[in-house]
């Protein structure tokens, strides 16, 4: 961008150091990311976008056979339009190892924008640094970064960028970044929508309107045309009654991970966001989106998931609008203050980053050069099943499936002796079913426990339905006889 262009063209001690700040985290975030996936940690969430981003590169249908609901376009559960951007970076290298970069690369410096944005408002310079490190280190990103790859990622980042060019006045990348963010992810807009009313509220200017009227159709279009006339199911994840039923404001605080998501939230700066209300109605849009709009979906309402993410550069703007505007917080003190409470918070939660210090992580588990050997034992053109840590490891198929545990019932003959086994559905007619079963993976890699996991292999087995075609001590491969 051309922001960082300028930013890197001054000869300035301060801006490199601002620069390598992003870059050491860079760093630290990528180590933890790429040990993860090296060592089968990745799972279902980057499974998904890989396949999708390989096809767009292929100029495919971007149709999943990984997700819960198979040969579904991914465009039917999210209006992600920025993977079609980012399907051209798999012609330079095509592999899921691209996502994970590119993710670590975008976030890690869209802290570049919060730091110049921090200068422009004349904070002082030991606070501008304790405040990008604060934000690189802010709960929401570091969790976001640890599990997989999510749009929400990418759009946090241009959101960052659009924050600051509305701060500089610079129209024509205002409305870049604005196209950015509302393409990574449907409900994008609503934050753009919310910031664009706050800057027409200070400023009255022509940009900010065009930009709230932008986001009202944009959210329109997809919300009231798209989901319900051109996908079979609709928007999956609003109340049955409508967007906007059964709303209550007890939604708020109704669980400890709501409760603890606004705690938490709120003080990662030092309270200091509290004291600009107005520019707290982002960050405040963000959350009730999540625990009023869609208080059905638990799973995205808590604080150690990738949902967090856009909060960080919610949060930092009215950070940074109340610092500049009392004169009396501008010092080192207060720079001090907020890295207390980022690594007071850091301690608590135990977040990512915090795993880099520990044995545990560096630790290859046993069966990794097993499973490496045996998947290069499936022929290149196959279909294939898999369990859940495995398949971001060979996702650029067009029939890939995902392993899902399950039970089956049996009046006669019984393949473990009980009226119900453990077993396994999966979606199309795969040729092979590769897995692993040492120890070292759990529910989050197995889907099930691995007992249970072991056992329905066997059922599978003793009922025809696999036969091994070959083992490499707990990682097999079997040739699939027939459906389940």
């Amino acid at each position: 961008m051309i922001s960082i262009m300028k930013f890197l063209s001054k000869i300035n001690k301060s801006n490199y150091l601002a620069f390598f700040i992003c870059f050491l985290f860079f760093i630290a975030y990528l180590i933890l990311v790429l040990v993860k996936h090296f060592y089968f940690g990745t799972g279902y969430d980057l499974s998904i976008v890989d396949q999708i981003v390989w096809k767009y590169s292929q100029f495919k249908t971007p149709i999943t056979t990984i997700q819960f609901y198979p040969f579904t376009s991914l465009l039917t559960d999210h209006v992600e339009l920025i993977y079609i951007l980012i399907a051209p970076f798999y012609w330079l290298y095509n592999n899921v190892l691209t996502l994970l970069v590119l993710q670590t690369l975008l976030v890690s410096f869209s802290g570049i924008p919060i730091y110049l944005l921090a200068r422009k408002k004349s904070i002082n310079l030991w606070l501008s640094f304790s405040l990008l490190i604060s934000y690189l280190m802010f709960y929401g990103i570091q969790n976001a970064l640890w599990s997989d790859v999510h749009s929400l990622a990418f759009g946090a980042s241009f959101l960052a960028w659009l924050i600051y060019f509305l701060n500089s006045k610079n129209t024509r990348w205002i409305f870049i970044t604005f196209f950015l963010t509302i393409i990574c992810k449907e409900d994008m807009a609503f934050l753009t929508l919310l910031i664009g009313f706050i800057y027409f509220l200070i400023n009255r200017n022509k940009t900010a309107v065009y930009l709230i009227g932008l986001s009202l159709a944009y959210l329109f279009a997809i919300f009231y045309v798209y989901f319900p006339h051109f996908t079979q199911d609709g928007y999956r994840y609003m109340a049955k009654d409508g967007l906007f039923s059964n709303l209550k404001f007890s939604y708020y605080y109704d669980s400890f991970d709501k409760r603890s998501v606004i705690l938490y939230s709120v003080a990662w700066f030092g309270f200091l966001p509290l004291l600009a209300p107005l520019f707290l109605l982002p960050a405040f849009g963000d959350v009730t989106h999540y625990f009023i709009f869609g208080h059905l979906v638990t799973g995205a309402q808590g604080l150690f998931e990738h949902y967090r993410i856009t909060l960080a550069p919610l949060l930092v703007l009215p950070t940074i609008i109340v610092i500049s505007k009392y004169k009396h917080l501008n010092t080192k003190l207060v720079a001090i203050y907020i890295i207390i409470f980022a690594l007071i918070f850091q301690y608590i939660l135990h977040l990512p980053l915090s795993y880099l210090g520990k044995g545990w992580f560096w630790h290859e588990p046993v069966s990794v050069k097993d499973i490496q050997l045996i998947i290069k034992d499936i022929p290149e053109d196959a279909s294939v099943v898999s369990q859940n840590n495995i398949i971001p490891h060979i996702a650029h198929r067009d029939q890939i499936f995902t392993l899902w545990p399950d039970n089956k019932n049996f009046i006669n003959n019984s393949p473990c002796g009980k009226p119900t086994c453990n077993w396994f559905r999966w979606a199309g007619n795969p040729e092979f079913l590769v897995v692993d079963t040492a120890s070292d993976w759990d529910i989050r890699h197995l889907l099930a426990n691995r007992p249970d996991f072991i056992d329905g292999l066997n059922n599978l087995q003793k009922e025809g339905i696999i036969k091994e075609y070959k083992q490499i001590n707990t990682a097999i491969l079997y040739k699939i006889i027939k459906h389940p």
